[in-house]
């Protein structure tokens, strides 16, 4: 509509910058909003447009920013005590990519502290609220973003993912988020949290509109043309059984939404063959001792000459960090490469994977503990372990009117596959068209 002249980047941004007014006293997306630079900013793309110089989907487009990843002459809060007064000077490596291609950074959005932990409640910016219902939790730590897109704010966001920051609250929140690998795009200018774990990835309402940011974001120069999504062969679809045993923290609705998506590719024509993949508790376990070990090593200056300026869940989780020791990390890594080649060899015969993302639906955020990491297994750490790609998108809703979300896993350095596999899902069912009241 903007290229062709039916609608202005003008009225677009500005119909944001109205339902971010309404709603954002009531979920807290926004840590800080660019209202007169977005206005300026969708001013001057459509003089562009109208001259004729389209740059791509995402000109004169709307997007939010994660507050861990830099803006040139807004502050970078990562919602903690540690970074007051910090105003970076240039651009994060990933915002120049999608400033390039025309897009309007509307804001910084909500996170959990250095995308950490619970959401804390206090002096540091507000938690952001699943619209689905504002007394439950909206996942983490993209929490801003996913609350944001799926409440109509912004039509797109870019969030970080180091156990599944992207894909948790994309899930819980009923929208599509998407972690390609971790070196598919540029991390320069983000606050790390594991580096060998972290990477950037969309967020938006549908899949064709992730695979529009995507394109947008990747290290190489991208394509003139954006992607095609349609998907035209049959896929072997791998099934994660290791992560629906009895010890998995799945529950029966999360479940049963999964299996029905299961039937649903079979009835695409794809052939759904289970795997197996080192248990669920393995991965975890691995993952926990890499993220805290790497963490600590991150923060440790300030945990010894500023500790009272983190927030009593990061401050414990460091500490926890800080007894890890250099045996414990070489041992985790060494579990890593085993069960990453064990999942290699697995994806050999499969297109793709079929895993949860969450245990079901959101919990309330009364119901939340500073060592809810320890005591429930992450499903998304995994392929941030292995570095595949993995996607997560809604497959229902369960009893409370709250989202499921279902992970969709590639080969490595496949990411179109997901995108393709994902979309193909996505248009079978109406989940997707399903909004917050």
């Amino acid at each position: 509509m903007i290229r062709a002249g039916r609608l202005s980047a003008v009225e677009l941004t500005r119909n944001c910058l109205e339902t971010i007014d309404r709603l954002q006293p009531h979920l807290g997306a926004f840590v800080t909003l660019l209202e007169d630079s977005a206005l300026a900013a969708a001013r001057v793309a459509d003089v562009e447009i109208e001259r004729g110089a389209w740059r791509g989907p995402l000109h004169g487009i709307p997007l939010g920013i994660k507050d861990v990843i830099d803006v040139a002459g807004v502050p970078t809060s990562a919602q903690s005590r540690q970074m007051r007064g910090y105003m970076p000077t240039r651009n994060a490596g990933a915002v120049d990519k999608l400033l390039a291609a025309g897009a309007i950074v509307l804001g910084k959005l909500t996170c959990h502290e250095f995308a950490f932990g619970p959401p804390v409640f206090g002096e540091c910016g507000p938690v952001a609220r699943n619209p689905w219902n504002v007394q439950h939790f909206a996942g983490g730590s993209s929490s801003g973003a996913a609350v944001a897109i799926a409440s109509g704010m912004l039509p797109g966001a870019l969030g970080s993912d180091t156990a599944g920051s992207v894909r948790s609250p994309a899930a819980l929140c009923g929208i599509v988020g998407f972690k390609p690998g971790g070196s598919r795009i540029d991390q320069r200018g983000t606050l790390p949290l594991a580096p060998s774990l972290d990477a950037l990835g969309p967020m938006a309402r549908t899949v064709e509109d992730c695979g529009l940011i995507y394109q947008s974001l990747l290290c190489s120069a991208g394509q003139a043309q954006p992607y095609d999504l349609t998907l035209q062969r049959a896929l072997r679809v791998g099934v994660a059984r290791s992560f629906f045993n009895d010890q998995s923290p799945l529950q029966a609705q999360g479940r049963e939404a999964i299996e029905a998506a299961l039937e649903m590719f079979g009835r695409l024509g794809h052939c759904v063959v289970d795997v197996d993949l080192p248990p669920l508790r393995d991965w975890n376990a691995a993952g926990m001792v890499i993220l805290l070990s790497e963490a600590f090593a991150c923060h440790e200056h300030w945990l010894r000459t500023r500790p009272h300026d983190y927030g009593p869940a990061l401050h414990d989780a460091l500490l926890l960090g800080a007894t890890l020791s250099a045996a414990d990390y070489v041992r985790a890594m060494e579990s890593r490469l085993l069960m990453t080649r064990k999942l290699d060899l697995e994806m050999e015969h499969v297109d793709i994977l079929i895993a949860p993302i969450q245990a079901g639906q959101a919990p309330r955020l009364d119901q939340l503990n500073n060592w809810g990491f320890l005591e429930t297994p992450s499903f998304g750490v995994a392929f941030n372990l292995s570095d595949n790609p993995a996607l997560s998108l809604c497959c229902g809703f369960g009893d409370q009117g709250l989202p499921l979300g279902l992970q969709l896993i590639g080969r490595r350095h496949d990411e179109l596959t997901v995108l393709q596999a994902a979309q193909a899902y996505e248009r079978s069912c109406d989940w997707y068209l399903r909004r917050p009241d």
